[in-house]
């Protein structure tokens, strides 16, 4: 088990990339991963070419960099090749599986341990799982929008914002999952990826994003999301194995939706659910069970492995 450490910042954008600069500055741990995905990755990017696309799209995140760079002392140009998730070389694969009815959201995040924060990061705007420290593998913003990320396919890759960017630009810009839908139909991808969205209003869609097209799946009821295309016009992109992703959709289609979202939670998170992975060794194991209620701004979180649930209320002024 890989302990959740949800960490607490407040002020403006600038302020909190100064307290995560100054937390890298202190850890020996993180400053060794820095240099080891420098050494993994040949990291070439443009930067100045970083800083346009981020101003266009999410200039928040720019802000939030910035503090970033100042509070840890690190060059400019290391924090905005390691950490804007823009141009980045290819991650690896990774698995997902989310159920959504208009109430909640449920979701397990397999990867491996070897690339994950294991922060739970709560902020003015946002409450969300890390990636990188500025990216998001899921979240819930002050309007009760809440995304969630699920890998489909490298094999089409291209220059483009990276999953867990995506995530947190969609978080910041958006209130509702209208208005992401339309955002990530703008988005540069770098990748095959399915990002599952719920809003307070109980909306809920499945948007299939690729750097070439993107289609969204919805239903009238509840959704299931994997690792893979469900739409007819999206087919082609899809791995040729997906057997895992069709026997977890299997497995979420025999549930029963009338059951709490306590219940929901639970089930994904017992080591013996279908939906729990322990292929940590080739980045497929279950790191963590998330639920969020957005009509409540509730939210449950469970490590792999733990019984303890972690609670958060998400304060909106």
């Amino acid at each position: 088990m890989i302990p959740i450490q949800p960490l607490v910042f407040s002020g403006n954008y600038y302020d909190n990339g100064l307290s995560i600069g100054s937390m890298v500055k202190q850890s020996t741990a993180m400053q060794t991963q820095f240099k080891e995905l420098q050494k993994v990755y040949p990291l070439q990017q443009n930067i100045d070419e970083i800083k346009e696309i981020l101003s266009t799209y999410c200039p928040p995140l720019l802000e939030e960099l910035q503090g970033i760079v100042d509070g840890s002392g690190f060059p400019e140009v290391d924090i905005l090749r390691l950490l804007a998730g823009y141009d980045m070389p290819q991650l690896a694969e990774l698995g997902c599986t989310s159920f959504i009815t208009s109430d909640f959201y449920v979701r397990n995040y397999d990867f491996s341990p070897k690339v994950y924060d294991g922060l739970f990061i709560k902020n003015d705007t946002i409450y969300g799982n890390s990636q990188f420290l500025v990216g998001r593998l899921d979240g819930m913003n002050r309007n009760g929008l809440v995304v969630g990320l699920h890998f489909v396919n490298n094999n089409f890759y291209k220059k483009g914002f990276v999953c867990s960017t995506i995530v947190r630009i969609v978080l910041e810009m958006c209130i509702d999952v209208d208005e992401a839908i339309q955002l990530l139909k703008k988005l540069p991808h770098a990748a095959c990826y399915n990002y599952s969205l719920l809003d307070q209003k109980g909306n809920m869609a499945v948007v299939e994003a690729s750097p070439e097209q993107v289609q969204i799946l919805t239903t009238p009821n509840e959704l299931a999301c994997v690792n893979k295309f469900q739409t007819k016009e999206m087919e082609a992109f899809n791995r040729k194995r997906v057997g895992s992703s069709d026997n977890r959709l299997a497995a979420l289609r025999k549930a029963n939706p009338l059951q709490t979202v306590e219940d929901f939670h639970e089930w994904f998170s017992q080591t013996e659910s279908p939906l729990f992975y322990t292929d940590y060794d080739q980045f497929f194991g279950t790191l963590y069970t998330v639920s969020y209620v957005p009509n409540e701004m509730r939210i449950l979180l469970t490590a792999a492995g733990s019984k303890e649930r972690l609670l958060f209320g998400m304060k909106v002024d």
